[in-house]
Order: C-alpha cells, then structure tokens, then sequence
C-alpha cells in the first residue's frame, strides 16, 4: 500500500461485502449454539475447580483486601476484576458466590464470540474475505474451544485481546493511524493481565510500526517516534505487573501456576516440536493436513500481491513466539490450556493455507474459461464452492464432537443431587473421597457451591477405600466415604466390605453428566432384618442394649429401604410393650435425620435409609422382666398405619430384658 494511501487513511483494513458481514453473523450464531447451549452447567454444584478458585480470590478481596488467603494473590488480575464487581455489587447479601456464575459465564461467552470475529477479521486481512471465514469456522466448531468457552476462565479474555491487539496494529500499520496502535498496546496490556502468554507477542505489537521506516523520510519520525512511546507505555505496565503488584513471588507459594519467573531455560527444538505436534493433532488436524496446508502457504508466495504479506508474516511469527516463550518458563510444561491465543492464530494460518490453494484452483479455472471462451457466471464461483464443500466435509466430524460436548453440558449432574441427598438424608458427619476424583470439595461451602443446612467436612482422601483398615479411617471421625462407582471390571465388594453399609449408588448413566458416584458408611448394621409395612421394608437397625435397668434409655435406629414413596407423609412410632401388651415407653418422629425426606420422597428402591436415632426412656419403677419392642408407621393426617402382608400393623424388632436396679 502505498504512502498517500496510507495518508488519506485507507479503510479498506474491513471487508466491505454485506455478504461476508452475512455470513459472519450465521458463523456467530452457530458459535452460540455451541457456547450458550449448558453455560449453566453442572450449577449449584461448580465442577470446574478453576472457576472455584477465582471467585474465592475475588471474595477474598472483598472481605481482606488482598488474595493472599488463596494463595494465589501474584496471578494475574485479569479476571478478579471482571468477578469482583458482581461479588461486590449485584451478589444478593449472605449468597454464596456461585451464584454470579451464570451471568459471568454469559459475559465470558460474548467474549469467546468476540474472538471468533477477531478471528474472521484477522483471516480477512491477510489475504480476502474468504479467508477469515474459512479461520471462524475452523475455530468456532473445534471441541478444543467449546470445551473452555463455558467456564469462567481467562483463556477467552486472553484470547480476545491478543487477537484485538494485533488487529489494531495491522490496520494502524496499514492505514498509519497512531491512534490504533496506541489502542493496540492498551488491548496487549488487557491480554496481559488475563494470562501473561500474551507477553510474548509484545515486540510485535510495539515495534510493528518500524516498519514505516523503509516508506521514505516522511514516515520515519512516525515509526520511531511512535514505538518509542509504545516501549515506554509497556516498560511503565511491566514495573507495576512484576514490581508493584507481587507477580514474582508466584513461584514461591504455588507450584505450576507462576506467571512469571528470573530462571528462563531454552526449550530443544525436539520438546518445540512435541508440543507442536501434539497441539496440531489434538486440535485442529492430523500432521498430513498441516503438510497440504504449508503447502498452500508456499503458494501465497506465488500470488503475494494478493495478499498482505506482512499481517501473515506477524501471525505467523506471533504463534511461534507463543510457542517458544511458553516452554521457556521451566515451570510450565506442556498443558493445552496455555496455547488458545496460540491456537486462533494456527487457524487464521490455517485458512491462509487454504486459501493458497483456492488462488491456484482459481488460476486454473481462468485458464479453463480463456479456452474454452467460457463467461458463464456461475463458473466464477466454482473454485470457492468446491473449496468450501470440501472444508464443510472435513470440519463435519468435529462439528459433530463439539455439538456431542455441548449437548454433555445441558445433562444434569447428579452431584447436585447428592448435595441435596446427604443435607436431607444423613446426619451431619465427616466422610472420606478419592484423592483424584470429583467428590472431594462437593460439600465445601466456599468452594462447590454447596448451600445445605448441614454440614459434611472431609476428614481425608483416598484411592482405595481397603488401602486401609476402617479403623484407621474410622479414627479421623469419619462416618460416610463418597466413592466413584466401580467400573464394570472391578470387584465390587473392594468398595464396600461387609462392615460398611452402602447407602445410596447413583451409577454411570449417558443421561447424566457425573462420572457415577456412591456413598457408604463406614459402620455396619448391629443387627439384620426382614420386615415390612406397605411398600417399605426394614432390613436392619442398630440398637445400643438389649438388657436394660429401669431408669436407662434404648436407642434405636432403623434402616429402611422402599419399593415406591408412599401417597401421604408417615412417622415412625416405637413402642415398648409388657406381656399385656400395654405402652411402657414410646416415641416417635419423621423417620430421617430431616424432615425434608419425608416417605414421599423414597423414589429409589436400592437406597438404604439411615434412620434416625430415636431414644426410648425407661420410668425408674419399671418392673423387671420381659418386653417387646415395635416399631410401625403412619400416616400424619389420618394416623392409618400401614400394614404388614400378613395384616399386622407393626413390627416386631427385639426383645428387651428388663433388670432389676443395681443388678
């Protein structure tokens, strides 16, 4: 482009066809499709860890004014700013946290929308419009993306402003505009503070105008004058990001997430290549495509005055150096969550491969037209619509996973219903869980979103629940253990030996998004059982004597199971009986901990129900000798009991001896 139209502040950086603003806006909303459909996903439980982490560092500045108390004060503060305010202003008072999630989440889906125009204006840049919608589409159906676009996470912020920053630089580098590029450094500095990745792409970003140096004098004391004060505002950033706010200390208190580190290590062209490879293939397409797509890329050397050499010289170099700058934290390793901006530029690059080919279908097209004197109109579109037919097809299988994974997002996740199970069910108590698994923050209440009236601390984890004695699980007070369900190769009594008690099972459903759970606990039934009233059935029930002095106290729970819930609510009666059949001693209650679990609600006939402990008072001049002890149930209104098959209303449990005092 030349100087004077670069003076007269050329536009021409957009794509101007309506058609290809159509087609953007359908390849938008086929990306909301992906990324809104479930973005309330998994809630009240939050199941990404991430997401946990990042509202309790907002809160905790809320509540302290520093984030120290997580640990993770020098990350950068990105996105705890986006959180902050919703925690601060819009979080109705004594919620929990978790519930900003939806709306933060919808604000981080624009923001994943946004860098799939970044992305199209980007490919539109670098060669035609074709380009930058060939980049979208390949980026918006990848199930490498939807996969994060519905977690309140910084890796789309990141992304956007990367990818925005490097727009306002190409088009401030086109069109000579000083205000562009200033913007363009403000947009790296955002990125910056999302994730510090973004650093890497810096001399491109501030040193892009130099390239105005070889267009004559004139443009000389724009160039220099202008990266002087890109350089300046950049050194200003980086004082505050590692001096003033405490980035350097992040190696010394968490390990795997420094953002930055004095130690740099020169990774080896074999471990480049590593994560190169393993990136390509696991995103976008195996290592053969990538060699037909270079080889598309040598042809835009063919038709470079059709394309715009530097913007894909900037790309291109942009992705390498987020490669490279990646590995050089010794820290990091390889982990697909650090290369999303890494990522939209291989797409852009990617198209721009296609797009090589497309000239050269094109070329040969003229050619077959100039021969054959052929001028039909349709023909000037062949080589685009054969191009895009064969794009379609090949995106056609990730299209299908990623629509799969959002679909897995809308499913219910059961570890809401066990939070709501154990609060309604189970007397408050510490339980163990997997070390690795999904079970142990599910009953954190600053963590997994957790909001029940009771509460259930972790004592420990663990991998096997036999790769200890109960006792020494027992001996952390534990009472419950949640467990993954077993897979269909394991032994399932290795979960539960016969002195456990599995209570509840919820097992691996393709309707539910939890990977299957169970929870036992950790104490046997004293005594078996076999009995039952209506739908329901007592199979065994603890009961600390069986001899007792006038005066003592019986404590009985039971262990029910139910073959369906019962119409009406019931209570459970107990009563100690003489040989006359005359009430010594009763109580009664809800047959739960809660009475939020009435027998209504007893909709799983494999579920054992942990009774309650109700307690049996003996008057002191209780007469020695033989009683019995029932128990039945009835119903709240109408006080109908319900009955046994042979049409007795209760249950016999045990005898109870009676002793003389002292004895």
């Amino acid at each position: 482009m030349t100087a004077a139209a670069l003076a007269s502040g050329d536009s021409s950086a957009l794509p101007r066809q309506r058609w290809w603003w159509l087609c953007l806006a359908l390849l938008l909303i086929l990306a909301g499709w992906l990324y809104l459909r479930g973005y309330d996903v998994s809630l009240p439980y939050i199941e990404h860890h991430d997401e946990a982490q990042n509202l309790l560092e907002a809160q905790h500045i809320i509540d302290f004014g520093h984030a120290r108390g997580v640990f993770r004060e020098a990350y950068p503060p990105g996105l705890r700013t986006v959180i902050y305010p919703f925690l601060k202003h819009i979080k109705p008072e004594g919620a929990h946290q978790g519930t900003m999630l939806p709306a933060l989440r919808l604000i981080t889906i624009a923001v994943w929308l946004g860098a799939v125009a970044l992305i199209a204006l980007l490919g539109a840049l670098t060669a035609r419009p074709l380009t930058g919608l060939m980049a979208a589409a390949i980026w918006i159906v990848n199930p490498w993306v939807v996969q994060r676009a519905h977690w309140v996470l910084p890796d789309g912020y990141n992304t956007f402003f990367t990818l925005l920053a490097l727009l306002l630089a190409l088009i401030s580098y086109r069109q000579g505009r000083r205000g562009l590029n200033t913007a363009a450094v403000y947009s790296l500095m955002l990125a910056i503070v999302f994730k510090t990745q973004a650093i890497f792409i810096a001399p491109f970003v501030l040193l892009l105008p130099l390239l105005h140096w070889r267009r004559g004098r004139a443009w000389q004391q724009f160039a220099w004058q202008q990266s002087f004060w890109n350089c300046l505002r950049f050194a200003i950033f980086l004082f505050w990001l590692l001096l003033i706010y405490p980035t350097l200390e992040a190696p010394r208190n968490i390990y795997r997430f420094p953002v930055t580190e004095l130690r740099f290590v020169l990774p080896t062209p074999e471990l480049l290549w590593t994560a190169l490879t393993r990136l390509l293939l696991l995103v976008f397409a195996p290592i053969s495509a990538w060699l037909l797509m270079a080889a598309g890329g040598g042809l835009l050397w063919r038709y470079r005055q059709r394309v715009d050499g530097v913007a894909l010289l900037v790309i291109a170099l942009s992705a390498a150096a987020w490669l490279v700058g990646t590995h050089l934290l010794p820290t990091r390793g390889f982990s697909e969550r650090q290369y999303f901006g890494m990522g939209a530029l291989l797409a852009i690059l990617f198209a721009g491969g296609l797009t090589g080919w497309l000239f050269l279908l094109e070329e040969a097209q003229a050619r077959f037209a100039a021969a054959r004197a052929v001028t039909a109109p349709p023909l000037a579109s062949a080589a685009p619509a054969l191009l895009l037919l064969l794009l379609a097809l090949g995106l056609l299988p990730m299209y299908r996973q990623a629509d799969a994974l959002a679909r897995n997002y809308t499913l219910q996740d059961r570890r809401n219903n066990l939070m709501t199970y154990m609060d309604t069910s189970l007397p408050p108590g510490k339980y163990i869980a997997d070390r690795d698994g999904p079970f142990h923050k599910v009953f954190n209440d600053s963590w997994g979103g957790y909001t029940g009236l009771h509460e259930y601390p972790l004592a420990r984890t663990l991998r096997e629940l036999e790769e200890k004695s109960l006792e020494s699980w027992r001996e952390d007070d534990a009472i419950y253990a949640i467990m993954p369900y077993p897979a269909a190769s394991a032994v399932p009594h290795s979960y539960f030996p016969e002195d456990t008690v599995l209570l509840k099972s919820y097992p691996p459903d393709p309707n539910f998004r939890d990977p299957g759970m169970m929870v036992l606990r950790l104490y046997p039934m004293q005594y078996r059982a076999a009995a039952q009233l209506g739908p329901i059935h007592l199979v065994g029930y603890d009961l600390n004597t069986k001899e007792a002095a006038p005066g003592d106290a019986l404590t009985l729970r039971h262990y029910w199971q139910a073959e369906s819930p019962t119409l009406t609510t019931h209570h459970v009666y107990n009563h100690l009986l003489d040989a006359a059949g005359t009430i010594v001693a009763q109580t009664d209650y809800v047959p739960l901990w809660d009475a939020r679990r009435p027998t209504t609600t007893w909709d799983d006939p494999a579920e054992i129900l942990l009774g309650r402990q109700f307690t049996l008072a003996l008057s002191a001049d209780l007469p020695p000798g033989k009683y019995r002890l029932v128990s039945g149930l009835y119903d709240v209104t109408s006080w109908q009991r319900l009955l046994a098959p042979g049409g007795r209303d209760f249950i016999d449990i045990t005898e109870i001896t009676v002793v003389e005092a002292g004895s």
